[in-house]
């Protein structure tokens, strides 16, 4: 959960200081969207061989790595001399955290049992939400004092103290063997074309494995769900500070008072979501598909088409925080269902489906985004169509599960 929380605040520190920067480097909004769009097609290209790299060194290892790395990058963002070195590091940053989430997943699945990793997925989401609150106001106070260049060294200095606190709770007694336990795949769970007997995979198995874990019916409409849920994230995390200064005149040290709510929210949503579908869980068999919680997270999620009706900033923002709270519940319900669904030897692969679905909805919409603002002159329309898109996806989610519960479950695994 810490080590999502830090990744989320290197993620967010440019979205925190848009204004500034995209002022200090004269950087358009359409311009801004494909910065966006070059982390999350880094972030995607990456997210399955590094899932698979991490499968295969394990978390522990995985972890350091990954945050070492990714610290560093950050701390480059420091120099940038224009546009096209910033577009550049931002794809190497996306690729860095890449790793990220299959690692916390991998984690989840080796220490918990299945019926407490719903709660597991909703405290590595609460993880992502403390990392996105505490970036806006941190980020200003520290730009403020150092200027933003400066601000980008501070954060990559941050990611890399987590690094010995890994290594001093990781790399010891129980947590080490427990980590490093080899996944063990009983026979229900192997899927056709994967490797049962551990041996190295050609490209061409590898791709029919990709492809059967992508066919699987959870995967499937668990990555629906996240696509409907990826545009509400993107409004408030990626374009939040630019929509608060366009639309209701705030500055740029201002919006730091506002957008650690949004980012709060989506974390408690998946918190809350998680703990609800884990009094359910016991048995894989057993559990019926979240019907109730999901009609409840899709509601809240269409709140965003809401928030262009209200005139206040403090009230847009609280009606965003809830829609926010909403997707917070849509992402842990959705990575619950496909990692339910999941052999044990491709949870990291598997839940890289949801980073993956994350990432194409960034890329495709990040420069939209842009464009309508330039063309209509704020962020009204953008957020009408981010409420709207939530229903679509899960309303194929209810048909999807529905037609699945009426089929023979798989055996029992506890």
């Amino acid at each position: 959960m810490l080590a999502l929380s830090v990744t989320l605040v290197q993620r967010q520190v440019l979205s925190a200081l848009a204004a500034t920067v995209t002022s200090s480097l004269r950087i358009s909004d359409f311009n801004y969207g494909w910065l966006s769009s070059a982390f999350a097609s880094a972030y995607l290209l990456g997210s399955l061989p590094t899932a698979r790299l991490m499968q295969r060194i394990g978390p522990r290892l995985g972890f350091a790595a990954t945050l070492a790395v990714s610290s560093a990058v950050i701390g480059l963002h420091a120099l940038v001399p224009g546009y096209s070195v910033l577009l550049g590091l931002r794809a190497g940053a996306g690729l860095a955290v890449a790793p990220s989430f299959a690692c916390a997943t991998q984690t989840v699945h080796r220490v918990l049992p299945f019926k407490d990793r719903a709660r597991g997925i909703g405290l590595l989401y609460m993880g992502n939400s403390l990392g996105s609150a505490i970036c806006p106001p941190m980020a200003v106070a520290l730009a403020l004092a150092f200027g933003w260049r400066q601000t980008f060294f501070w954060v990559s200095v941050f990611g890399l103290v987590w690094v010995p606190l890994w290594i001093l709770v990781a790399f010891t007694g129980g947590a080490r063997s427990t980590l490093d336990a080899p996944a063990v795949i009983l026979p229900a769970q192997r899927l056709p074309s994967f490797d049962a007997g551990g041996r190295k995979m050609n490209w061409r198995r590898a791709s029919s494995s990709f492809v059967q874990v992508a066919k699987n019916p959870g995967v499937m409409r668990g990555s629906l769900v996240v696509a409907s849920a990826a545009p509400v994230t993107a409004v408030m995390l990626l374009w939040g500070t630019k929509y608060l200064v366009r639309d209701h005149g705030l500055t740029q040290s201002q919006t730091g008072r506002y957008l650690w709510l949004p980012a709060l929210l989506f974390g408690a949503g998946s918190l809350i979501f998680g703990e609800l579908r884990s009094r359910s869980a016991r048995i894989r068999s057993k559990t019926r598909p979240a019907y109730l919680l999901m009609a409840v997270a899709m509601c809240m999620s269409a709140l965003m088409a809401a928030v262009p009706f209200a005139h206040t900033p403090q009230v847009c923002v609280l009606i965003a925080s809830l829609a926010m709270a909403g997707a917070g519940g849509l992402y842990t319900l959705a990575t619950n269902d496909m990692l339910s669904h999941a052999p044990t030897g491709k949870v990291a692969p598997t839940s890289s489906f949801t980073t993956l679905t994350q990432s194409l909805i960034y890329i495709i919409i990040s420069p939209i985004i842009g464009r309508v603002v330039e063309v209509f002159g704020s962020y009204r329309w953008v957020m009408i169509a981010a409420g709207l898109w939530a229903i679509p996806g899960c309303v194929y989610w209810f048909f999807q599960a529905w037609s699945s519960s009426r089929a023979v479950p798989n055996p029992a695994i506890r």
